[in-house]
């Protein structure tokens, strides 16, 4: 797995060992949340509008009525339909549902050793009924619902089983020369890279590569790489007192109006303007 792509912010779980969040997104074809992978697992139920996610090299589109399962150590982007999305998340770790029964030992070890995995797509209703359980069940204020919340874990784990297993041995397809290829945009998207020398260095037809990379993560390379400049140029303007012209340099951007415009585009803000209104304190 490609550690450049691990989310590395902590999880803080309930005392249901389950962490629920909304999230919602306006904007036709905005980015909900980058090309990351996680140990836990994650559901996302879809309220109104489309979200198009993609894992690995799969692009699925989820709907209302419909729920995304994403496994441990899946690669996995989204973006916001034409309509924009709202939806629910809801995570958890299998490892913190593991115990002493025979029913763990052939279900719940499994997904915690990643040797088991479910399609991304759950449509089946007994699983929808049981994901809107457990909403119903984390959003309430009531403490004695904590054990509600963990039984209903594992109804969900048993219909996954059930509705939507999927044969092992189409999960976690490796392809470690694509992971080399991403893992070095990663590193060096400050420097003067474009998707020419990228499928060069690799030994890729430009044209094969251009459209592989965007069935992988869902944007075209140079996207991708004013993404991670972007996210890169915000961190540093919040945590550093560094000159806007020398961020944009690290960012790869030897124009500084140039970079401004691009900033403005992607963010709503000028440089100067997000430093002053999101400058860590």
């Amino acid at each position: 797995m490609l550690d450049a792509y691990k989310e590395l912010m902590p999880i803080v779980y309930g005392e249901h060992a389950i962490k629920y969040l909304k999230h919602t997104d306006k904007e036709a074809g905005k980015m909900c949340f980058s090309m990351h992978w996680h140990d836990r697992m994650e559901l996302l139920r879809v309220i109104s509008g489309r979200l198009e996610l993609h894992l690995g090299e799969e692009k699925i589109c989820v709907l209302p009525g419909q729920a995304a399962i994403i496994g441990p150590r899946t690669m996995h982007c989204g973006f916001a339909g034409e309509a924009g999305v709202e939806y629910h998340v809801v995570m958890f770790d299998p490892e913190n549902f593991r115990n002493q029964t025979r029913a763990s030992a052939k279900y719940i070890e499994p997904l915690c050793n990643y040797k088991s995995g479910f399609h991304a797509l759950a449509t089946n209703p007994k699983v929808i009924a049981a994901i809107d359980r457990l909403l119903g069940v984390v959003c309430s204020e009531e403490e004695e619902n904590s054990l509600f919340a963990v039984g209903t874990i594992y109804e969900i784990i048993g219909g996954l089983y059930k509705y939507c297993e999927l044969d092992f041995k189409m999960v976690y397809k490796e392809d470690e020369a694509f992971r080399a290829v991403l893992e070095y945009v990663n590193n060096h998207f400050g420097e003067h890279i474009s998707a020419k020398d990228i499928s060069r260095q690799f030994g890729y037809n430009e044209t094969y590569f251009c459209r592989r990379f965007k069935s992988i993560t869902g944007i075209t390379v140079m996207k991708y790489i004013q993404i991670l400049r972007m996210e890169e140029a915000q961190r540093l303007l919040r945590s550093t007192d560094e000159e806007i012209g020398s961020i944009a340099w690290e960012c790869g951007y030897a124009d500084i109006s140039y970079f401004s415009n691009c900033f403005k585009r992607h963010c709503g803000y000028t440089p100067t303007q997000f430093r002053q209104k999101y400058r860590s304190r």
